[in-house]
């Protein structure tokens, strides 16, 4: 135990080394919000892995793979193989090439007219909504791997990370996340594979599995009849996660924030194959988990007592800073997302405009309190449906994928088609789940009707004139007239 609180304490140290080091190098609100758009392609490669490998999917879904097996492969791992690839090649170029600092002035640039304030408006409560919630959820999973590998309860556990997470963010905003994400990178792709190869070891290998795993639970052929994790939801997972990620803020950040396009598109087909490979390996440890502990209460905490009680003390310190550096790099990542968003475009837009970057530095460290003290109060109702909570707070900001991929491939749809789209499906969303619609009847049938009422809407208002600012936002977006590049350096 000495070790594993010696190397929690020499971690903690390295976050506050690194957070001052960001602090100092902050010369305007851009680089608070943005990294000063600098960000190469290894460091991009690294915040956008580490954005993604939260607590939350890895807690959750490894609690799916003790349960059933491959099913929790597919859960966590296979579905990004399109999550990614189709981010990659639809969004990530058009984002850079831009130059927005959120989501929400994507839909400025993009749809004018009488109803563009109202447009950009609701997309970015939208967008707050998953921000704002989230991190709850990957905290509550942070409090499940400090309870079983250090035996603190999860309230001082949730108090503790989520005041030395605000201190950090405090400090050097978004420059501070990537600094993290760099590190917690680095220790997932060490660590992940050495806790697969620790579960196969002890476990003795893959013909194991067999013995506490029906034969469904270690075949990929789809499974359609589990209750809350049949295919029927994966399938639903995989789509809502595509819709989720085109209109994810904190991913859209780190793609805002590259050096230049290429550098955006070749890291988020980097990234994809990265998550797949991870993903898989965790799932797999977990699977050869349930060999070694078959009865545990709580499939959730599978994983975590894999480290604890078949590594020795010196990996398991190693370990425990890994998910702890998974679990608030995350964090740290999607709070910035749900800060520049209020920034941007609530304060910035409607209430303090024109101000000094001073100004909206202070502004953002405000937020960042506010964002803590509620981050605290959710993540100790989530504790035990972590995947769950997430799957659904997700369902919201998926909403925005239709209008912004119509937007960016179709000329003729229009700002009243935009607002059309999203007003019916936030509708319908919220009728579904206060109705406790099934899973699969909430996200799909959502984004079906917000884009069968865009392209009605869009139709039916005839083949007019194409606005100017339209033709410049293709312009730009897809890159067919000279942009200013951001500068060629790398400074992250």
């Amino acid at each position: 135990m000495t070790e594993k609180y010696a190397m929690t304490i020499a971690f903690t140290a390295l976050l506050f080394f690194l957070a001052y080091r960001s602090y100092r190098r902050i010369n305007s609100y851009q680089d608070y919000n943005l990294a000063g758009r600098k960000t190469g392609f290894a460091a991009l490669v690294a915040t956008l892995g580490a954005a993604e490998f939260n607590t939350a999917t890895l807690i959750g879904g490894a609690s799916v793979a003790y349960l059933y097996g491959t099913v929790g492969v597919w859960y966590t791992s296979f579905i990004f193989v399109f999550v990614f690839s189709i981010y990659a090649w639809t969004v990530a170029k058009p984002y850079r090439r831009l130059q927005i600092s959120t989501i929400a002035e994507f839909f400025e640039r993009r749809f004018p007219g009488r109803r563009a304030e109202t447009t950009r408006a609701l997309a970015s409560v939208v967008t707050l909504t998953f921000t704002w919630i989230a991190p709850a959820t990957y905290l509550a999973g942070l409090s499940v791997v400090v309870s079983v590998l250090l035996g603190v309860e999860p309230l001082v556990t949730v108090c503790v990370i989520t005041t030395l997470c605000l201190v950090l963010s405090l400090a050097g905003g978004f420059m501070t996340a990537i600094s993290f994400d760099i590190v917690a990178y680095v220790m997932i792709l060490v660590f992940i594979p050495v806790m697969f190869w620790i579960g196969y070891t002890n476990a003795g290998g893959f013909d194991q599995l067999s013995k506490v795993f029906d034969s469904q639970y270690l075949s990929f052929e789809p499974i359609w009849d589990l209750e809350n994790y049949g295919f029927a939801a994966i399938l639903t997972w995989c789509f809502q996660n595509i819709m989720l990620y085109v209109a994810a803020p904190w991913y859209g950040q780190r793609i805002f924030s590259a050096r230049n396009e290429r550098v955006a598109y070749r890291a988020m087909l980097v990234n994809t194959v990265l998550i797949v490979v991870l993903y898989a390996l965790v799932a797999l440890a977990t699977m050869f988990s349930r060999v070694l502990m078959p009865g545990l209460d709580k499939p959730e905490e599978a994983l975590p007592r894999l480290v604890l009680e078949y590594t020795p003390p010196l990996i398991q310190g190693l370990m425990l800073v890994t998910l702890l550096l998974v679990g608030i790099s995350t964090m740290v990542a999607i709070w910035n997302s749900a800060v520049s968003i209020v920034v941007n475009d609530l304060l910035k837009r409607y209430a303090f405009r024109e101000r000094s970057d001073q100004f909206y530095v202070r502004a953002s460290r405000i937020v960042f309190l506010a964002l803590g003290l509620s981050t605290l109060v959710f993540a100790l109702s989530f504790v035990g449906n972590i995947l769950l909570i997430l799957t659904y707070v997700s369902v919201f900001t998926a909403l925005l994928a239709f209008p912004i991929l119509a937007g960016l491939y179709w000329k003729r749809f229009t700002t009243d088609a935009a607002l059309g789209s999203l007003v019916v499906g936030v509708v319908y969303v919220v009728i579904a789940l206060l109705a406790d619609f099934p899973y699969h009847l909430v996200s799909p049938v959502g984004i079906a009707l917000s884009a069968v009422v865009g392209t009605s809407m869009t139709l039916a208002g005839g083949r007019k004139a194409i606005d100017p600012q339209v033709e410049r936002f293709f312009a730009t977006a897809h890159g067919t007239h000279d942009t200013k590049g951001a500068p060629e350096h790398v400074d992250i």
